[in-house]
């Protein structure tokens, strides 16, 4: 009888020998393909036990292979292969349901052998699952007893979150407003926004995008605005000009280690910042943001830059804490990814007609959210918040 199979997509002629190396030294035969469409059509669900993508294709987008690979056969382990800077591209990988990822270039045969075992190991992959689905809900144990509370009484939980949003335009001192708009595609949402006047100049704001949605998401997000609310009462914080950036740093750190102690297999997308209103300044970072916030002025509309890793993944964030002029007149525009969702095309496509809408508009919030469709969309795929800051 023929043992495990695997199938790798890769044209990178040195990447494609040592993974091939590494397969076949745990048994696995290996077959390859040099483009999204050979391996496609080479795919039988029965006969590959493993696919490996590279992230970039001659003729496709390793994400659209993903899809593809995953609508036939959802349990099939996929690993992907990327580059350096394409922590986006993996975090969006995950999501649509790869097991793993390597990063290029791919020397150390040990790890690549822990990944391989790690799937395709003593136990066959659909003993993985029935594992990984009692993993699951051994996490999941200790928050039942609320799940079921909210599941018994949606409305009362609806309201509860929605007392620990912030009021919805809030203007400060300084000229300074903020709002938002958050529609959960269930009764609650994986999205949060808070914001808040610090001393007498600075405005401190975040919007977290917890993945997943609905109670179990919803219940991280009051982890998040707890956690804060906490440090906050602990020792001040977004109060001193010289602090701004370290305190940044801190709050993402705090988040980053509540969401991996607690078990659940939760992580986040975080964009938080503070506006010194004295010195016209926006110290922000981002945490695997998807999109770019962006920043609208009377020229336009444009993305900040930054990066940084997703809250809940990595025990360590590479978080950069970046300063940005803020001109006479302007409009901050931070939105979570269910927007985009709400436009067409591929991700790029996406990002490009919605900094299109936001300098169209000039980020104005309700003009925004009547050129997206917010309200006439029909059944929200994802949870969709957009929060705007503006000099006014």
């Amino acid at each position: 009888m023929a043992g495990p199979s695997s199938l790798l997509l890769t044209d990178d002629e040195r990447s494609r020998n040592f993974l091939r190396g590494a397969l076949s030294r745990q048994g696995l035969s290996v077959a390859v393909a040099d483009s999204g469409q050979q391996g496609i059509e080479q795919f039988t669900p029965e006969l590959f036990q493993l696919v490996i993508v590279d992230l970039l294709l001659p003729d496709m987008d390793g994400l659209e292979v993903l899809r593809k690979i995953k609508l036939r056969s959802p349990a099939t382990a996929v690993v992907m292969i990327a580059e350096q800077g394409e922590l986006h591209e993996v975090l969006q990988a995950m999501r649509l349901g790869a097991c793993d990822y390597l990063i290029k270039p791919i020397q150390q045969a040990a790890l690549i052998d822990k990944v391989i075992c790690r799937i395709t190991g003593a136990e066959n992959l659909a003993q993985q699952n029935i594992e990984y689905r009692n993993t699951l809900e051994q996490r999941n144990s200790e928050l039942r007893e609320h799940v079921e509370v909210l599941r018994r009484d949606q409305e009362a939980g609806r309201l509860l979150q929605q007392h620990l949003l912030p009021r919805s335009p809030y203007f400060y001192p300084g000229g300074v407003e903020a709002a938002y708009r958050l529609i959960p595609s269930l009764y609650l949402s994986g999205d949060f926004v808070d914001y808040g006047l610090f001393g007498e100049r600075f405005v401190a704001f975040y919007l977290v995008d917890v993945s997943g949605h609905g109670v179990s998401s919803a219940l991280v997000t009051a982890l998040i605005k707890n956690s804060v609310m906490h440090r906050l009462r602990e020792r001040p914080l977004f109060s001193q000009l010289e602090s701004l950036d370290s305190d940044l740093l801190e709050v993402l750190e705090l988040i980053n280690r509540e969401l991996l102690s607690t078990g659940m297999g939760k992580h986040a997308s975080m964009f938080i910042g503070v506006v010194d209103t004295a010195a016209s300044q926006l110290h922000y970072a981002v945490a695997g943001q998807i999109p770019m916030p962006a920043l609208a002025s009377a020229a336009g509309a444009d993305w900040l830059p930054g990066k940084g890793r997703p809250l809940g993944i990595f025990e360590r964030g590479d978080w950069q804490v970046m300063c940005a002029e803020l001109p006479s007149s302007w409009r901050l525009v931070a939105c979570s990814d269910g927007v985009l969702e709400l436009l067409e095309g591929d991700l790029l496509q996406k990002e490009e007609r919605l900094l299109e809408l936001i300098s169209a508009t000039g980020g104005e919030l309700g003009v925004l959210c009547e050129s997206l469709k917010v309200d006439t969309f029909g059944a929200l795929p994802d949870d969709i918040t957009i929060l705007t800051l503006a000099h006014v």
